[in-house]
């Protein structure tokens, strides 16, 4: 099983049977990659990059994480992982969701989706 970190409401249904979802709709990416650090530095494991895909984080507000559902020991590498990632996401200015048209949020909510399935898939 997963644990599912995610501020997209679309995954947050979609994946409700993969693991435990945990739906953060206030988060920002930014907060919510500080949530995935968090357990990624207890010793869940990441199951996606934090940065997957082709859309850069000013460009969208939406963002899956998927970790183990069980903790074990610290990984280094995942934690650097996480540790670049903030580092990286603060060089942007991230999207406001309160700005964008209800298509725009969809479609992104829609991406995000695409993105993350195949770990369910496998």
């Amino acid at each position: 099983m997963f644990l599912i970190l995610t501020n997209n409401p679309m995954a947050a249904e979609k994946f409700a049977h993969c693991g435990e979802v945990r739906f953060y709709p206030e988060d920002n990416y930014r907060q919510l990659l500080i949530r995935v650090r968090d357990l990624v530095y207890v010793g869940h494991r990441l199951q996606n990059h934090p940065l997957y895909g082709s859309l850069r984080p000013h460009e969208t507000p939406y963002r899956t994480v998927v970790v183990s559902a069980e903790a074990s020991t610290p990984d280094m590498e995942e934690c650097t992982i996480l540790s670049d990632s903030l580092s990286r996401l603060d060089s942007f200015l991230l999207p406001d969701k309160n700005v964008m048209s209800e298509k725009l949020l969809h479609d992104y909510q829609l991406i995000d989706c695409s993105l993350v399935e195949r770990i369910f898939s496998a």
